[in-house]
């Protein structure tokens, strides 16, 4: 039998080492791959002492601070799975805060779960610095090889204006001496291995002249290396549950999410995961590269439901199969939603909702190949005064799935209302909207053919380079850009000017997934990017160069076209990411933008031309584009 540790509350050690104790005799082992983790065993026992709770069924624990809305101690067959304890925080800086003076209430108790609150209420007299409510629940069912945890924000009417950037929950990982218990990381194909022990974290050092989150290891396997949050960065939607695992100790600790309806700005938006080595993190509210976050007036009634979703244990012979189970986990928390057991006005359940179906016919008379198989469908708002407008929202639930091979969708468990559908597809340029779209409760709406003839502003496609798919990493750099203090080196991989020739380059090694600046010494000045190409003949009236744009911070583009001195055209991108730069914060794409750059007769010629593309803004390390894809079409 492994060590267990023990509780730091002396008032909780009598009631904690009898669940415990009755966790490790428990009878019936928990069944992987069903909601919860199981559905036999024992009975939900839940006790209460002073400001804690304790909830057991036999083969998970957990230790409940109700006062600050924190799990103490969360212990699975014994072992202690968390280093401190797991708690909720808004906001950085000066505006930083965690919950408090929360109030406690034991919400459904029966043989099979337990669901209990803890529920912060606005109070500026108690220095209270974000006027809205935090009602955490936390939740154990009957067999559940986890803990399942939501929490309903809301902001009435009569509180102050209300504006969060960062909303977000830690789960610190637990350490033995300078070893973790779970020593491997698992985030998605790119990024799973071993990490550094936690004694070489200890000794790790600032990085001169780099942003704070990056710092160095000076021992062990990673001596000289870099590491830093945002390694570990990835898209929430397309990844359902991450965290730690253990080969040594046969362990495995995850979030696994059965939906991802409370997450913010669209499919493509990407956040810290399992960070560090020291913490499994979920940014509830997703607020870096260019995120989002809840603008609530005064006057203005707001509530949203963040989860349920569920701190899942298991145990398997290696970390590779703990994780293999966790993303099994996540399929089986999918058939589930929404969970029978946490219906309220705030959360309809199954028959409260409506679905969307149809098939997502994509016709492009240049690229006749592009199709809408796997292509992202969504239901959201309204466009809110942006281009793209589910990229631009927080405050309520979007809904996406992946088209089938043949494009046909099914959006389950919609919210009823007014919604716009949404739908984009590798290959494609752009995106569909089609504005009201009715959601009825208990009812399927039915679209039938959902046709979109992909918009172009030629008849010929001279050249493209890229892949459209609102990311960069097909360019250099794709398998690695998430290596700190990349952005130091990579602009010196290539030379100044770039020179990348239609027809004879490759962009998988001769186009970078970012486009920054150059050194000379230790200054910044201008890379500039040449692309050279032929023409069978002069057009006769307007061209139209199409750029892509995946991602970008503080840019400011130059296009020239034939001419190493006369600017032909300003582009600058509209959504210029101003909470974070995708190349500092190690990332393929922010927010995504399409720019068209219409080139007049006269400008191109038969014969060799070359368009250079040349970002001038060298005020900071941040000031970037990724490009996701290029294109010239001709009249």
């Amino acid at each position: 039998m492994k060590a267990i540790n023990t509780p730091a509350h002396p008032r909780c050690l009598l009631t904690f080492a009898l669940l415990t104790i009755a966790g490790l005799m428990a009878s019936s082992p928990a069944r992987a791959n069903v909601p919860g983790g199981g559905n036999s065993g024992s009975d939900v026992k839940f006790s209460h002492n002073g400001k804690y709770v304790v909830l057991s069924n036999g083969i998970v624990s957990a230790n409940i601070d109700t006062e600050v809305a924190q799990v103490e101690h969360l212990v699975f067959k014994g072992h202690e799975m968390t280093g401190k304890p797991i708690y909720f925080s808004r906001d950085g800086g000066t505006d930083y805060e965690q919950l408090a003076h929360c109030v406690f209430t034991l919400t459904k108790q029966t043989a099979d779960y337990v669901d209990v609150s803890c529920k912060h209420i606005y109070s500026p007299s108690k220095g209270d610095k974000h006027a809205w409510d935090v009602d955490v629940h936390f939740v154990m069912t009957r067999g559940a090889s986890g803990l399942y945890v939501y929490t309903i924000n809301s902001h009435p009417a009569s509180y102050p204006e209300m504006g969060v950037g960062e909303w977000r929950m830690v789960w610190p990982t637990p350490v033995r001496g300078d070893e973790w218990v779970l020593e491997d990381d698992y985030i998605d194909d790119l990024r799973h291995w071993q990490l550094p022990s936690a004694g070489d974290y200890k000794r790790m050092v600032a990085v001169p002249d780099a942003p704070k989150e990056v710092t160095q290891f000076t021992s062990g396997s990673w001596s000289g290396k870099y590491d830093c949050k945002y390694v570990y960065v990835t898209e929430y939607w397309d990844h359902p549950c991450w965290g730690y695992a253990s080969d040594k100790n046969h362990l495995g600790s995850w979030l696994v999410f059965g939906s991802d309806e409370f997450f913010t700005d669209g499919p493509m938006k990407q956040d810290l995961t399992a960070t560090l080595g020291s913490i499994n993190l979920v940014h509830l509210n997703m607020n870096h590269f260019g995120g989002t976050g809840p603008q609530i007036p005064q006057g203005t009634s707001w509530q949203k439901v963040y989860g349920p979703y569920l701190l899942y244990l298991n145990d398997k012979a290696s970390g590779d199969e703990c994780w293999a189970d966790a993303k099994e986990q996540a399929k089986a928390e999918a058939t589930a939603w929404p969970y029978a057991w946490a219906v309220s006005s705030a959360y309809p359940g199954a028959n409260d909702r409506g679905s969307v179906t149809g098939k997502f016919v994509v016709t492009d008379t240049l690229k006749p190949d592009v199709n809408g198989a796997n292509a992202w469908v969504g239901i959201a708002l309204p466009e809110s005064g942006h281009e793209g407008g589910f990229q631009f929202q927080s405050e309520y639930y979007q809904y996406w799935v992946h088209a089938a091979s043949d494009g046909s969708f099914k959006i389950p468990n919609i919210r009823p209302g007014q919604y716009t559908l949404y739908a984009f597809t590798n290959g494609a340029v752009g995106e569909y909207a089609r504005n009201n779209v009715t959601v009825s409760a208990g009812r399927a709406t039915t679209l039938g053919d959902v046709v979109w003839n992909v918009p172009h502003h030629g008849s010929k496609i001279a050249w493209e380079i890229g892949v459209p798919d609102r990311r960069s990493t097909e360019f250099k750099h794709g398998n690695d850009y998430f290596t700190p203090m990349l952005y130091k080196t990579n602009p010196q991989e290539f030379p100044n000017p770039l020179e990348y020739y239609v027809g004879k380059s490759d962009y998988k090694t001769d186009w970078n997934y970012v486009q920054s600046y150059y050194y000379e010494g230790t200054k910044r000045v201008p890379h500039r990017w040449n692309i050279h190409f032929n023409l069978d003949s002069s057009p006769d009236s307007t061209s139209t160069l199409t750029l892509a744009i995946a991602g970008s911070y503080g840019a400011d583009l130059d296009v020239y076209v034939n001419s190493n001195s006369t600017v032909y055209k300003q582009a600058k991108p509209k959504f210029p990411n101003h909470d974070g730069s995708p190349l500092v914060r190690e990332s393929d794409h922010g927010k995504y933008e399409v720019l068209y750059v219409p080139i007049g007769p006269g400008k191109l010629h038969a014969g060799e031309n070359t368009i250079s593309l040349v970002q001038t803004n060298m005020s900071s390390d941040q000031n970037c584009i990724n490009y996701d894809y290029l294109a010239l079409e001709l009249p």
